[in-house]
């Protein structure tokens, strides 16, 4: 059993690995644009930013948690074999998107950032072999990976953030005015939940709980309330940082015009908070918030890599045959890299959403028929909205105009919202037919765990 002290000093670690994980450099672009279109309107943007952009991809990792220890576990109730196809697409994604991202970006941003002058082929070559051979250095012990983050590189992340965010406070460079949204609320919602976070905490739920495990919280209610702590902890931290670049955004309305790009909105605004020292501390923030996240999902494709293999491949040699792979997409540029795999994670983004309902939610869903239904119909949207992206990056020719006209026939399909109305029919007519023909549902083996605990606690 373990101690009091070691679940606090096990949550904070883990919790501040989580925070690391989801943080990756994407997310240190978004919270100011929100703030710049929000203006005086800050404060109710915070709260829509705060619901989707971290509440939600919390509740992911939630629902990983409340239904077993893994992907194959929330996708079960939908199809045996679903999580196989899952894992093949996220692969993909990884090795075609998330990964090279971080790695361009850190590049690109970070150490181009501080140093300007540096930029060359070999120096790119150079950087991006020291980038990810750390990433799977971290990655290459899956019980530790977590622990490594948390311990070593999140505090430095971290500190970098704070300092941007306490000199937001104290030495602001304007104040909250304008805004250019009708709504700052739902602009904020809307922008936060298509960042696909809500993926991060579907893909990465079973690392953090494998974690849990190697540190003896076996499944059960201890894991659970472990599990609560470190998502309490990572989502504390989450909202003070977002918050503060959300605020330093609204502070910029006289200085940038409200379609400013993201990224130069960002290095525009440190620049006015803090000069050049400003930069420095941001491209190390950049740089070590792509190391989490690469490390981290590093760490979850290898996983998915040795399961495919029916444990064939060992994890090791998969974490750094993907490491090595990552480093030669990368290498290729941001730009190429965001338009190859914007399909596969628009493809996946739906499903994401209806098993982190499904999966939260899973005392009241009637039977395996609603998680069957509405899974279905994300599948489609998500293959709807990938063929879109793809057809909008130049990736594939244009279709015929009736495809469009239908998904856009869709109620709430002009706010990105495609997926809404037909996830909630599906998971309704899916429960009905499935009570009709007299299935049976499958019953989680962690439920079956706590019932035992609940029947040896009440004969104690």
């Amino acid at each position: 059993m373990n101690t009091k002290k070691n679940v606090f000093k096990d949550s904070l670690v883990i919790g501040f690995a989580m925070f690391a994980v989801f943080f990756g450099a994407g997310n240190l672009v978004f919270p100011p644009q929100i703030g710049l279109v929000s203006g005086s309107s800050v404060f109710p943007a915070i709260i829509g930013l705060t619901l989707s952009g971290i509440l939600f991809p919390m509740l992911a990792v939630a629902a990983v948690g409340n239904v077993g220890t893994n992907l194959e576990d929330i996708c079960r109730h939908a199809h045996a074999k679903l999580h196989l196809a899952f894992m093949a697409v996220a692969i993909l994604g990884v090795v075609f998107g998330t990964i090279p991202r971080c790695g361009g970006v850190a590049y690109e941003i970070g150490l181009c950032g501080i140093f300007p002058s540096i930029q060359s082929t070999a120096v790119k070559w150079a950087f991006l072999l020291v980038f990810f051979g750390i990433s799977f250095l971290l990655a290459s012990s899956k019980s530790s990976v977590m622990d490594n983050i948390g311990k070593f590189i999140t505090p430095i992340l971290l500190i970098c953030l704070l300092i941007i965010v306490v000199l937001t406070i104290v030495n602001p460079i304007g104040s909250p005015k304008g805004g250019v949204v009708e709504n700052s609320f739902s602009n904020a919602f809307l922008t936060a939940i298509n960042t696909g976070d809500v993926g991060t905490g579907i893909l990465c739920g079973g690392i953090f709980i494998a974690t849990l495990n190697s540190k003896g919280y076996k499944p059960g209610k201890e894991q659970k309330k472990i599990l609560f702590n470190v998502i309490v902890v990572a989502f504390i931290i989450l909202f003070i940082v977002y918050a503060g670049l959300c605020y330093l955004g609204s502070t910029g309305t006289d200085l940038f015009a409200p379609d400013t790009d993201n990224t130069v909105l960002l290095v525009g605004l440190i620049r006015k908070l803090a000069g050049y020292t400003g930069i420095v501390v941001l491209s190390l923030a950049i740089i070590f918030a792509c190391f989490t996240t690469a490390a981290g999902m590093i760490a979850t494709a290898a996983d998915w890599v040795v399961m495919l293999s029916k444990e064939k491949v060992p994890y090791k040699l998969a974490a750094l045959l993907l490491a090595v792979a990552i480093m030669l997409v990368a290498s290729t540029g941001v730009s190429f890299v965001i338009k190859l795999s914007g399909p596969l994670f628009m493809l996946l983004f739906p499903m994401c959403i209806a098993l982190t309902v499904l999966g939260v939610f899973k005392k009241f869903i009637p039977n395996d028929g609603a998680w069957k239904g509405a899974v279905l119909m994300a599948i489609i949207v998500g293959f709807y909205q990938a063929y879109g992206v793809a057809i909008a990056n130049g990736l594939i020719p244009a279709g015929p105009a009736f495809i469009d006209n239908i998904f856009n026939a869709i109620p709430l399909s002009q706010y990105g919202l495609t997926w809404l109305v037909p996830c909630l029919v599906g998971g309704v007519v899916g429960a009905i037919i499935w009570k009709a023909l007299g299935k049976e549902s499958i019953v989680d083996e962690i439920d079956k765990i706590i019932a035992e605990e609940n029947a040896q606690g009440a004969s104690a």
